[in-house]
């Protein structure tokens, strides 16, 4: 009996190193948190999705889950980063979110800005902002108060960081505002853009919940009051993630907003077209080339449009620098394109020409 009690009191140590040192201690400890793919399709769910859009729709739902059971399941990180890779270009940026989401699993403890930035983000910087979605996404199942998250967030781009409020809005809307229409009054509690931010995830879920079904849609969305505007810009920023191939489902649902909302709708729709640029650079090159070339041309100009403004708030060093990239791109589109990318505006030279001589190719 003395021997058995020498080996256990040997063994189960020498075990419990060794699942830490390999890594192998996370399916055992943190399989219990696997998401079930069954529960992530459109039927589950109860989103109001067309059948001809259901497999796509099933596809990223399911490759979000796998993506965070991947990050807190595999014992190394090149298993999550392989498993991220093999996926097709639709559904690759919705794993990565899931990873992000799963980040603090995998590495327990007090949440570090530092290490998030360094041990994902700059690994995977294709995916940089879905990786920010996806961490607010988890402070939002984790039940996070408002006031925490401006703590949590303060070592983060300064940019970026903001993207995880509208992970944080997503997941309220997503999945509680179905049930608890009143949800929303937990944003109050973000202070300044941080607000805006969460209703602009908002708005990405609305549209997941109701897509096919615009009038509703649009209902939902109004019911949100001044941060319908914000919302808005979610849906466009959705709406072309999603159907990355088919710009002209969002071009569709741009035409039926109101007015007010037009410039919002226009900078989601280039926020997503940038976010699919730097996520499959040759995908990206492959659907351009399916768009009319009006369109393809103002989907090209807003993409450099939004790099360069990103670069002019960075160098400037702004406090609001969020505020003042999405507000600037938003109003050089709405100056140098057609609503909504149908096409880029000509010149006030080019115009006045063209009156003057009617006839005449200018």
């Amino acid at each position: 009996m003395s021997w058995l009690v020498w080996s256990s009191a040997v063994a189960i140590p020498l075990l419990a190193a060794t699942l830490v040192a390999t890594g192998w201690w996370r399916p055992v400890v943190l399989g219990c948190f696997r998401i079930a793919a069954h529960r992530m399709t459109v039927g589950h769910l109860a989103l109001n999705v067309a059948p001809e859009h259901t497999a796509r729709v099933d596809a990223v739902l399911q490759a979000f889950a796998a993506g965070f059971n991947a990050m807190i399941t595999t014992p190394q990180d090149e298993g999550w980063q392989r498993f991220c890779a093999s996926l097709p270009s639709l559904s690759r940026p919705f794993a990565e979110e899931g990873v992000a989401m799963g980040y603090s699993l995998r590495h327990p403890g007090r949440f570090r800005a530092a290490e998030f930035e360094t041990q994902l983000v700059r690994v995977r910087p294709g995916f940089r902002y879905l990786h920010y979605v996806g961490l607010g996404f988890w402070w939002g199942m984790r039940g996070r108060r408002p006031e925490e998250l401006a703590t949590m967030v303060s070592g983060l781009d300064p940019l970026y960081r903001f993207l995880c409020f509208d992970g944080y809005g997503f997941k309220h809307a997503f999945f509680d505002y179905p049930r608890d229409p009143g949800v929303f009054g937990k944003f109050s509690g973000l202070a300044g853009y941080a607000r805006n931010a969460a209703y602009q995830g908002a708005g990405r879920a609305l549209f997941f919940l109701f897509m096919d079904n615009p009038a509703v849609l649009i209902e939902h969305v109004q019911r949100l009051g001044p941060h319908a505007v914000d919302a808005a810009s979610g849906l466009g920023l959705a709406s072309v993630f999603i159907f990355h191939d088919r710009i002209d489902i969002a071009q569709q649902l741009a035409t039926r907003l109101p007015e007010a909302w037009h410039a919002s709708m226009q900078l989601g729709m280039c926020f997503g077209l940038k976010a699919r640029s730097i996520n499959d650079p040759q995908q990206f090159s492959a659907d351009l080339g399916g768009m009319p070339s009006p369109v393809r041309d103002a989907v090209r100009a807003a993409v450099e449009a939004c790099d360069r403004i990103e670069a002019e708030v960075r160098a400037a060093g702004a406090p609001d620098g969020y505020r003042c990239w999405r507000e600037g791109v938003a109003a050089w589109m709405m100056e140098h394109l057609q609503y909504p990318l149908a096409g880029v505006r000509m010149s006030s030279a080019v115009e006045s020409a063209r009156a003057q001589s009617p006839g005449v190719a200018v």
